[in-house]
């Protein structure tokens, strides 16, 4: 059966520029060593998506599923104006070296930045000043994607599940609790205790909430931090996630802390 819009899938897929075929983005970790993309601290897994939803996907992509066969690979391009739009030179801005440094920011040609709650690159830096280009990497390029829709969510349940994964990458889905009272308009997820060394806790939380609003109409989404003292071993990605967490708390500064 051919997808429809506003189903929920899992994709694989891989990105590539149409100008040179350079691959700039796959969910396919043998594609990321053999291209040389690879990222130790991504796991590499087919991607969760809603049809048709420019949330999950640039809006070319996210239409182009519409109509797919589940396992049927696919090749598709994207022009610039349906991946992520021409490039704006008033998106390139200068700002003084020492704001970059205040805020603990790596004031060095090609860096990536997140300054103000947006995301740039340095492209300059000379005088005191430093100039970011503010537009996304990949603005101005048109893009080819290999697609393969490898699962179709059929089950609420499910989809919770992988809504939740989506925004704790590497948890064991198996140690979180989901509860749908008897109001359908709320949830309750208890979360395992050793996330509470995970960097950016609170802002995984705020963002899942968001998403079981926007995408499953939930209005009040509750979180119960569950401490179990009988378990005695972790799994390798608990391990990794409270061993990463503890570090951070190690290394702070006092200053950095209450931040």
């Amino acid at each position: 059966m051919p997808i429809a819009e506003d189903d929920w899938v899992k994709i694989d897929y891989t990105g590539r520029l149409k100008e040179n075929s350079k691959v700039f983005d796959t969910t396919l970790e043998d594609i990321a060593r053999s291209e040389r993309i690879f990222d130790e601290k991504r796991t590499y897994k087919p991607l969760l998506c809603r049809v048709g939803d420019e949330k999950f996907l640039i809006p070319g992509l996210a239409r182009s599923l519409i109509g797919l066969e589940l396992n049927s690979p696919q090749t598709f391009e994207i022009a610039t104006i349906d991946a992520y739009g021409e490039r704006d030179s008033k998106k390139i801005e200068m700002v003084p070296t020492k704001r970059l440094r205040k805020a603990n920011l790596d004031p060095r040609v090609g860096n990536r930045v997140q300054l103000a709650g947006r995301s740039g690159t340095i492209v300059s830096v000379g005088g005191g000043r430093s100039r970011i280009d503010f537009n996304h990497p990949l603005a101005g390029k048109d893009l080819i994607f290999d697609i393969t829709v490898v699962e179709h969510l059929e089950e609420e349940e499910e989809i919770r599940k992988e809504i939740i994964s989506r925004r704790f990458p590497g948890i064991n889905m198996d140690e979180i609790t989901i509860e749908v009272s008897e109001d359908p308009d709320t949830i309750s997820v208890s979360l395992p205790n050793y996330l509470i060394f995970m960097e950016g806790l609170a802002i995984a939380k705020y963002t899942l909430a968001t998403d079981l609003r926007d995408f499953l109409n939930f209005k009040v989404v509750k979180f119960v931090d569950l401490f179990d003292y009988q378990k005695t071993t972790l799994t390798d990605e608990e391990t990794d996630i409270q061993e990463e967490g503890k570090e951070k708390e190690e290394n702070s500064t006092p200053e950095q802390e209450e931040s």
